[in-house]
Formats: C-alpha cells, sequence, structure tokens
C-alpha cells in the first residue's frame, strides 16, 4: 500500500508541475506576468507544493473510489480537487487584494484542467497496481 501510495502521489505531482510549468511559462506567460505579475522563480518550492498536493489527492482518491473506469473517475475526482486547493484561495484574495473576480474563475478553470489531468494519473497508477 505505500509503495503505491508513493508511486501515485509522485506521477501525479510530476505530471502537475510540468503541465503547470507548460501552462503558466510557455503558453500563457504573459498573461500571468500581466494579470497577476507572478514570476513563478522558485521552481522547487513550487514542486513542494505539488508534492504535497499530490500526496493528499493520492492518499484521498482511494477512499472515495467506486469501482467505475480510472479515466473518469481520476477526472472527477481531480476537478473536485482543483476546485477545492483553488478556487476559494483565490477569491479570498481577489476579496483582500482586489484581484479580477474574471481572473479567479479564469485560474479556477486551468486547476480543472490541471488537477484533472493529475486525477487521472493517480486513478491509472492504482488501477495498474492492484
Amino acid at each position: 500500500m505505500l509503495k503505491k501510495l508513493a508511486i501515485a502521489t509522485a506521477s501525479g505531482a510530476l505530471s502537475m508541475w510540468l503541465l503547470a510549468g507548460l501552462w503558466h511559462e510557455v503558453i500563457m506567460a504573459s498573461f500571468y506576468q500581466n494579470e497577476t505579475h507572478a514570476t513563478h522563480e522558485d521552481s522547487l518550492i513550487i514542486f513542494l507544493a505539488y508534492l504535497i498536493l499530490g500526496l493528499i489527492m493520492a492518499y484521498i482518491y482511494p477512499l472515495g473510489y467506486k469501482g467505475g473506469r480510472p479515466f473518469v473517475e481520476g477526472l472527477r475526482f481531480g476537478i473536485i480537487m482543483g476546485l477545492l486547493w483553488v478556487f476559494p484561495h483565490e477569491l479570498a484574495m481577489a476579496g483582500a487584494h482586489g484581484d479580477s473576480l474574471l481572473y479567479v474563475f479564469k485560474n479556477a478553470a486551468w486547476h480543472i484542467v490541471e488537477q484533472g489531468a493529475g486525477g487521472i494519473v493517480i486513478a491509472l497508477i492504482y488501477k495498474k497496481m492492484r
């Protein structure tokens, strides 16, 4: 069980971190720079955050798994985790710092995709390692 948790954690975290880097630093770099002025300078701390998220997701996923197809179950789970991880915090930051509500919803939509992909990876690892 511990080996499966470790592999699911590492795989999920790495997939989300790489996807986040591609999105934030390549595809949408100018959007995030203009919208938030974020520079994403410390990749190790960012990776640590994704490792923690991956661990939380890999731990919780099997507790709620209903026996469906891993792709669908993982996507559903990842979408929920993406919303839980980002949306309330971004909404609070919008209130505290006057950030755009449109940005909050754009960022939440991205995290649905990002954590959805991580959820799929975690689900596939659990399916493969039964």
